[in-house]
């Protein structure tokens, strides 16, 4: 008897132990209560921080374009340089670059974490600034651009970039001169042995608006030197320009002149008939719009 009652508790604590009653099995985790959030050690990601501008010093480069059927070139946009910096501190940074067109995706990838870029921006992403002086084709322009990078676990950052330009130059037909045409004449009164003659009469006869700011008006008195006149409003050459028809705004536009008038010089003397040779010039292309000459008696 003593004997089946050992065995019996025997295998009770055997059944016991097998059971976890003596806390030798882990005992099952609790979900957390409603309304509490479970804690996770999951490690911190931190977001991409980045740096970007334009750089001004290069600045912005007009790009043409031909139309072959008309064979007239235009700007049909321009290259611009930026630079950018990019870090991410888990080491993570996977995909960043340009967004030109601010619909949120990269339009011009980059793989370096600092550096230059250039990119082309198209016409259609200028703005002109609101003005009543001048026409809409001559006024400076505004784009904005976007620098985006992510990182591994989604994190993602922007900046934009805000580029101001002057204005774009106009079309011109390729092969030709330029689609500029002026003419000249003598100015009203006589030559005399006076420094405030006034000599002759330039007038645009077609082409599109000229900012003041991009011309230059040089004279050539019976093929002497040229001379540099002074641009309506300023002073100090040897002579200036006095501008007729509309006069109120800040370009040179058709059916509108200028009387070329001496400036302290006398250029053409008294009783002479002086041959003077006008030259116009587009100083941002570089390049001559027209050449006219005409006689100051």
């Amino acid at each position: 008897m003593q004997m089946i009652r050992a065995i019996n508790v025997l295998t009770l604590a055997s059944l016991l132990i097998l059971t976890g009653c003596f806390g030798l099995v882990d005992e099952e985790v609790a979900p957390p209560a409603e309304g509490q959030t479970p804690t996770t050690n999951a490690a911190l990601n931190h977001p991409p921080s980045i740096d970007v501008f334009h750089y001004t010093q290069i600045g912005i480069v007009e790009y043409w374009s031909i139309d072959t059927l008309t064979n007239t070139t235009s700007v049909s946009g321009a290259n611009v340089s930026l630079y950018h910096a990019a870090i991410d501190v888990d080491g993570d940074l996977t995909n960043m670059g340009w967004d030109l067109d601010l619909d949120g995706s990269i339009d011009h990838n980059t793989t370096s974490h600092s550096g230059f870029s250039t990119v082309f921006i198209p016409n259609s992403a200028w703005h002109a600034y609101p003005s009543s002086q001048a026409s809409a084709s001559m006024e400076s322009q505004m784009s904005s651009i976007a620098f985006i990078a992510t990182d591994a676990s989604g994190n993602a950052v922007s900046q934009f970039v805000h580029i101001n330009s002057p204005p774009f130059s106009p079309a011109y037909i390729v092969g030709m001169e330029a689609m500029y045409q002026f003419g000249a004449e003598d100015a009203n009164g006589d030559t005399t042995a006076g420094t405030d003659d006034n000599m002759v009469r330039v007038t645009m006869s077609q082409g599109g608006d000229l900012n003041w700011a991009s011309i230059s008006v040089k004279i050539s008195v019976n093929n002497g030197a040229p001379v540099t006149c002074d641009n309506p409003g300023a002073t100090g050459g040897a002579c200036g320009l006095v501008e007729f028809g509309a006069t109120t705004d800040q370009v040179w536009s058709v059916g509108d002149g200028v009387t070329i008038v001496e400036s302290g010089q006398d250029l053409c003397t008294a009783g002479e008939t002086c041959e003077v040779k006008v030259t116009i010039t587009d100083t941002r292309e570089g390049r001559t719009l027209d050449e006219s000459t005409s006689f100051a008696e």
